[in-house]
Protein backbone atom coordinates (compact mmCIF):
# COMPACT_ATOMS: atom_id res chain seq x y z
CA UNK A 1 0.00 0.00 0.00
CA UNK A 2 2.84 2.44 0.91
CA UNK A 3 4.49 1.91 -2.52
CA UNK A 4 1.23 2.67 -4.30
CA UNK A 5 0.71 5.81 -2.19
CA UNK A 6 4.29 6.94 -2.81
CA UNK A 7 4.02 6.41 -6.59
CA UNK A 8 0.76 8.39 -6.92
CA UNK A 9 2.02 11.17 -4.66
CA UNK A 10 5.33 11.44 -6.55
CA UNK A 11 3.43 11.77 -9.83
CA UNK A 12 1.25 14.56 -8.43
CA UNK A 13 4.19 16.45 -6.88
CA UNK A 14 6.33 16.15 -10.03
CA UNK A 15 3.51 17.43 -12.21
CA UNK A 16 2.78 20.46 -9.99
CA UNK A 17 6.13 21.39 -8.46
CA UNK A 18 8.78 19.15 -10.02
CA UNK A 19 11.59 17.38 -8.22
CA UNK A 20 11.36 14.96 -5.32
CA UNK A 21 8.57 14.72 -2.79
CA UNK A 22 9.20 16.76 0.37
CA UNK A 23 7.12 17.63 3.42
CA UNK A 24 6.89 21.27 2.25
CA UNK A 25 5.57 20.23 -1.18
CA UNK A 26 3.11 17.81 0.42
CA UNK A 27 1.78 20.63 2.61
CA UNK A 28 1.44 22.85 -0.45
CA UNK A 29 -0.42 20.08 -2.25
CA UNK A 30 -3.08 19.65 0.42
CA UNK A 31 -3.46 23.41 1.02
CA UNK A 32 -4.36 24.12 -2.62
CA UNK A 33 -7.90 25.32 -3.26
CA UNK A 34 -8.24 22.69 -5.98
CA UNK A 35 -6.91 19.91 -3.70
CA UNK A 36 -9.04 16.79 -3.82
CA UNK A 37 -9.77 14.47 -0.93
CA UNK A 38 -7.26 12.07 -2.47
CA UNK A 39 -4.56 14.79 -2.56
CA UNK A 40 -5.12 15.52 1.13
CA UNK A 41 -5.05 11.86 2.02
CA UNK A 42 -1.74 11.26 0.22
CA UNK A 43 -0.19 14.42 1.63
CA UNK A 44 -1.20 13.62 5.20
CA UNK A 45 0.12 10.09 4.83
CA UNK A 46 3.52 11.34 3.63
CA UNK A 47 3.78 14.05 6.29
CA UNK A 48 2.98 11.56 9.05
CA UNK A 49 5.53 9.12 7.67
CA UNK A 50 8.27 11.74 7.49
CA UNK A 51 7.67 13.47 10.78
CA UNK A 52 7.14 10.11 12.51
CA UNK A 53 4.46 11.45 14.78
CA UNK A 54 4.12 9.35 17.92
CA UNK A 55 0.74 7.78 18.53
CA UNK A 56 -1.36 9.40 21.20
CA UNK A 57 -0.73 7.68 24.50
CA UNK A 58 -3.82 6.12 25.96
CA UNK A 59 -4.74 7.53 29.33
CA UNK A 60 -4.68 5.28 32.33
CA UNK A 61 -8.15 4.07 33.24
CA UNK A 62 -9.98 5.51 36.21
CA UNK A 63 -8.49 4.39 39.49
CA UNK A 64 -10.44 1.52 40.97
CA UNK A 65 -11.61 -0.06 37.73
CA UNK A 66 -8.88 -2.67 37.77
CA UNK A 67 -8.10 -2.07 34.09
CA UNK A 68 -4.51 -1.77 32.95
CA UNK A 69 -3.81 -0.72 29.34
CA UNK A 70 -0.78 -2.00 27.49
CA UNK A 71 2.26 0.13 28.25
CA UNK A 72 0.73 1.65 31.35
CA UNK A 73 3.09 2.46 34.18
CA UNK A 74 0.59 1.26 36.73
CA UNK A 75 1.54 -1.91 38.56
CA UNK A 76 -0.83 -4.84 38.48
CA UNK A 77 -1.41 -5.26 42.21
CA UNK A 78 -1.29 -1.78 43.72
CA UNK A 79 -3.40 -0.76 46.69
CA UNK A 80 -5.58 1.81 44.95
CA UNK A 81 -7.80 2.04 48.03
CA UNK A 82 -5.87 0.94 51.15
CA UNK A 83 -9.01 1.19 53.31
CA UNK A 84 -10.64 -1.51 51.20
CA UNK A 85 -7.59 -3.79 51.13
CA UNK A 86 -8.12 -7.40 52.20
CA UNK A 87 -4.82 -9.01 53.25
CA UNK A 88 -4.27 -12.43 51.74
CA UNK A 89 -1.90 -15.20 52.75
CA UNK A 90 -1.10 -18.28 50.69
CA UNK A 91 2.39 -19.36 51.70
CA UNK A 92 0.94 -22.73 52.67
CA UNK A 93 -2.22 -24.57 51.66
CA UNK A 94 -3.59 -23.96 55.16
CA UNK A 95 -3.00 -20.19 54.75
CA UNK A 96 -4.80 -20.24 51.42
CA UNK A 97 -7.78 -22.10 52.91
CA UNK A 98 -8.05 -19.55 55.75
CA UNK A 99 -7.87 -16.65 53.31
CA UNK A 100 -10.53 -18.19 51.06
CA UNK A 101 -12.82 -18.85 54.04
CA UNK A 102 -12.42 -15.22 55.12
CA UNK A 103 -13.20 -13.93 51.62
CA UNK A 104 -16.31 -16.11 51.33
CA UNK A 105 -17.70 -14.72 54.61
CA UNK A 106 -16.59 -11.09 54.22
CA UNK A 107 -19.30 -8.47 53.73
CA UNK A 108 -18.33 -7.29 50.27
CA UNK A 109 -19.97 -7.40 46.83
CA UNK A 110 -19.68 -10.49 44.65
CA UNK A 111 -17.38 -8.75 42.14
CA UNK A 112 -14.99 -7.65 44.91
CA UNK A 113 -14.75 -11.19 46.30
CA UNK A 114 -13.97 -12.56 42.85
CA UNK A 115 -11.32 -9.88 42.41
CA UNK A 116 -9.58 -10.87 45.68
CA UNK A 117 -9.67 -14.56 44.79
CA UNK A 118 -8.32 -13.81 41.32
CA UNK A 119 -5.36 -11.96 42.85
CA UNK A 120 -4.70 -14.93 45.11
CA UNK A 121 -4.96 -17.37 42.19
CA UNK A 122 -2.67 -15.41 39.87
CA UNK A 123 -0.04 -14.73 42.51
CA UNK A 124 -0.02 -18.37 43.53
CA UNK A 125 0.45 -19.46 39.91
CA UNK A 126 3.37 -17.07 39.43
CA UNK A 127 5.03 -18.46 42.56
CA UNK A 128 4.43 -22.06 41.51
CA UNK A 129 1.92 -22.79 44.30
CA UNK A 130 -0.53 -24.67 42.10
CA UNK A 131 -2.62 -26.20 44.91
CA UNK A 132 -3.32 -22.74 46.37
CA UNK A 133 -4.21 -21.48 42.87
CA UNK A 134 -6.56 -24.43 42.37
CA UNK A 135 -8.34 -23.72 45.66
CA UNK A 136 -8.83 -20.06 44.72
CA UNK A 137 -10.22 -21.02 41.33
CA UNK A 138 -12.57 -23.53 42.95
CA UNK A 139 -13.79 -20.85 45.38
CA UNK A 140 -14.55 -18.53 42.47
CA UNK A 141 -16.65 -21.23 40.84
CA UNK A 142 -18.55 -21.70 44.09
CA UNK A 143 -19.20 -17.97 44.34
CA UNK A 144 -20.44 -17.91 40.77
CA UNK A 145 -22.90 -20.73 41.39
CA UNK A 146 -24.18 -19.01 44.55
CA UNK A 147 -24.56 -15.70 42.74
CA UNK A 148 -26.77 -17.09 39.97
CA UNK A 149 -30.08 -15.30 40.11
CA UNK A 150 -32.92 -17.67 40.76
CA UNK A 151 -35.57 -16.87 38.21
CA UNK A 152 -38.78 -16.01 40.07
CA UNK A 153 -41.74 -18.27 39.52
CA UNK A 154 -44.05 -16.61 37.06
CA UNK A 155 -47.44 -15.74 38.46
CA UNK A 156 -50.02 -17.79 36.65
CA UNK A 157 -53.75 -17.38 36.92
CA UNK A 158 -55.64 -19.87 39.08
CA UNK A 159 -58.86 -19.33 37.21
CA UNK A 160 -59.99 -21.98 34.78
CA UNK A 161 -62.57 -21.09 32.16
CA UNK A 162 -64.81 -23.16 29.91
CA UNK A 163 -67.88 -22.44 27.79
CA UNK A 164 -70.96 -21.86 29.94
CA UNK A 165 -72.85 -24.72 28.29
CA UNK A 166 -70.03 -27.14 29.03
CA UNK A 167 -69.83 -26.10 32.69
CA UNK A 168 -73.58 -26.71 33.05
CA UNK A 169 -73.15 -30.28 31.78
CA UNK A 170 -70.28 -31.12 34.16
CA UNK A 171 -70.66 -32.87 37.48
CA UNK A 172 -69.27 -31.38 40.70
CA UNK A 173 -66.45 -33.95 40.68
CA UNK A 174 -65.45 -33.01 37.12
CA UNK A 175 -65.44 -29.33 38.03
CA UNK A 176 -63.26 -29.90 41.09
CA UNK A 177 -60.83 -32.02 39.06
CA UNK A 178 -60.35 -29.21 36.53
CA UNK A 179 -60.02 -26.55 39.26
CA UNK A 180 -57.43 -28.59 41.21
CA UNK A 181 -55.40 -29.21 38.05
CA UNK A 182 -55.34 -25.48 37.29
CA UNK A 183 -54.27 -24.54 40.82
CA UNK A 184 -51.48 -27.12 40.77
CA UNK A 185 -50.19 -25.74 37.45
CA UNK A 186 -50.39 -22.14 38.74
CA UNK A 187 -48.39 -23.01 41.89
CA UNK A 188 -45.62 -24.26 39.57
CA UNK A 189 -45.72 -21.12 37.46
CA UNK A 190 -47.36 -22.87 34.54
CA UNK A 191 -50.05 -21.26 32.44
CA UNK A 192 -51.58 -24.52 31.18
CA UNK A 193 -53.05 -27.21 33.43
CA UNK A 194 -52.27 -30.89 33.04
CA UNK A 195 -53.52 -32.49 29.85
CA UNK A 196 -55.11 -35.22 31.99
CA UNK A 197 -57.76 -32.69 33.05
CA UNK A 198 -58.66 -31.66 29.49
CA UNK A 199 -62.23 -32.17 28.31
CA UNK A 200 -62.05 -34.54 25.36
CA UNK A 201 -65.70 -35.39 24.76
CA UNK A 202 -65.99 -33.01 21.81
CA UNK A 203 -68.38 -30.64 23.57
CA UNK A 204 -65.94 -27.71 23.48
CA UNK A 205 -65.01 -28.19 19.84
CA UNK A 206 -65.61 -25.17 17.55
CA UNK A 207 -65.62 -24.49 13.82
CA UNK A 208 -62.58 -22.25 14.07
CA UNK A 209 -60.72 -19.71 16.23
CA UNK A 210 -63.31 -16.98 15.67
CA UNK A 211 -66.15 -19.28 16.71
CA UNK A 212 -64.08 -20.54 19.67
CA UNK A 213 -63.54 -16.98 20.97
CA UNK A 214 -67.21 -16.04 20.57
CA UNK A 215 -68.35 -18.76 22.98
CA UNK A 216 -69.64 -17.63 26.38
CA UNK A 217 -66.61 -18.44 28.49
CA UNK A 218 -67.20 -18.59 32.24
CA UNK A 219 -65.20 -19.40 35.35
CA UNK A 220 -65.65 -23.02 36.33
CA UNK A 221 -65.41 -22.14 40.04
CA UNK A 222 -68.07 -19.45 39.68
CA UNK A 223 -70.07 -19.67 36.42
CA UNK A 224 -71.87 -16.43 37.20
CA UNK A 225 -68.63 -14.59 36.38
CA UNK A 226 -67.18 -14.24 32.93
CA UNK A 227 -63.61 -15.45 32.36
CA UNK A 228 -62.04 -11.98 32.55
CA UNK A 229 -63.88 -10.83 35.68
CA UNK A 230 -62.18 -10.74 39.07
Amino acid sequence: MSKAYRGVLKTRISKLYGGDVTVEKARKLKSRKEATARDKQLANWFINMQTNRPLKKRKDPVVGTGKKPKGSGRRLYTDENPKDTVPIKFATVADARKTIAKVMKINKPYARKVQILTVLEQRAKVMGKMEQARLAKQAKATLKSQNKKVSPVKKATRKVCLPKAKIASMSSAEKQKVIRAKRTAASQGKQVRSSKSFIRDGSTRSKGLRDWVKQDWRQVGNPSKKCGEK
